[in-house]
């Protein structure tokens, strides 16, 4: 299938339906759940995830659904950190000798580097963790909705 990937209902709604189309009544709704941390993951990975599910809990993002690309998201982290220490320890280039005489080429660490990087911040995209992908939601406090319930004068008044 080619094209943009569909926006998620729930980002439709939080953005006010800008394209007014029809949203999926039945989309599953996963439950909101802090997943437990995989075991196979390098310790970079592991402190990551510490990290991000407490962060993504706290944004109201975090579902039981969202391990895999949570732990996705560790790996690209591990893969960077293992990727920079490989660019500092080598360098960005590297000298060798061909028949015309001294090349300068490029540290594969860094080509490495950029792909998980890009796959990194795909990632980030998906979470909401960047500014630009913040923008494009108004996230709703869930304490708010129960002060409008509560506070009928402030339902009334706004």
């Amino acid at each position: 299938m080619a094209g943009r990937r569909p926006t998620p209902t729930a980002l439709k709604l939080v953005k006010g339906n800008p394209g007014k189309r029809a949203t999926n009544k039945k989309e599953p709704k996963p439950a909101r759940q802090i997943p437990s941390c995989p075991a196979h993951l390098a310790d970079e990975a592991k402190v990551a995830w510490g990290r991000l599910v407490v962060l993504l809990d706290r944004m109201g993002v975090l579902t039981e659904a969202d391990s895999f690309a949570l732990e996705r998201l560790c790996d690209c982290y591990a893969d960077i950190l293992a990727c920079r220490e490989l660019v500092e320890r080598d360098g960005r280039t590297y000298t060798t000798q061909s028949e015309g005489g001294t090349l300068i080429k490029t540290n594969p660490a860094v080509n490495q580097l950029r792909a998980a990087d890009a796959q990194f911040k795909s990632y980030l995209v998906e979470f909401g963790l960047t500014p630009a992908a913040r923008t494009k939601v108004n996230a709703k406090d869930p304490d708010d909705d129960d002060k409008d319930k509560k506070d009928p004068i402030g339902e009334y008044f706004g």
